[in-house]
């Protein structure tokens, strides 16, 4: 079927395409991609997608996000302490990046004590087979 010597199917091929490429571009994370480490004996996190979820970041770079937006590690205990007192679970899940330094993911997990949250779940993938 041609539409004004434009093939329609081809056009729907390509916006397919386009979809698809956009589709594995996006984080089920909202917004923030990490290349997670692996872990044979990973489990899935729903809680982790819930929108209202406590999600912090280490990046490889050192950077560090709570939720959407890059946070200073000293500004991250109030950040936390903040978004329980908006009722948020007492809870934190932490996606490290695979080639991120030991050292920042270490710091992240002392600001996360300071702030009083003791319940922390690693985000992990599992091996491909």
């Amino acid at each position: 079927m041609l539409l004004s010597g434009i093939d329609v199917w081809g056009l729907v091929g390509i916006m397919m395409v386009l979809l698809f490429i956009f589709m594995s571009n996006t984080s089920p994370y909202h917004g923030v991609s990490v290349d997670r480490a692996t872990a044979v004996h990973s489990t899935p996190m729903p809680g982790a997608i819930k929108e209202d979820a406590m999600r912090i970041f280490v990046m490889r770079d050192g950077r560090v996000y709570f939720g959407n937006h890059v946070v200073a590690m000293e500004d991250l205990p109030n950040e936390i302490r903040e978004r329980v007192r908006n009722g948020a679970e007492r809870k934190i899940y932490l996606a490290v990046d695979a080639r991120a330094k030991y050292g920042d993911a270490e710091k992240v997990l002392d600001q996360i004590q300071v702030s009083g949250i003791r319940d922390v779940s690693f985000l992990t993938e599992k091996p491909y087979r």
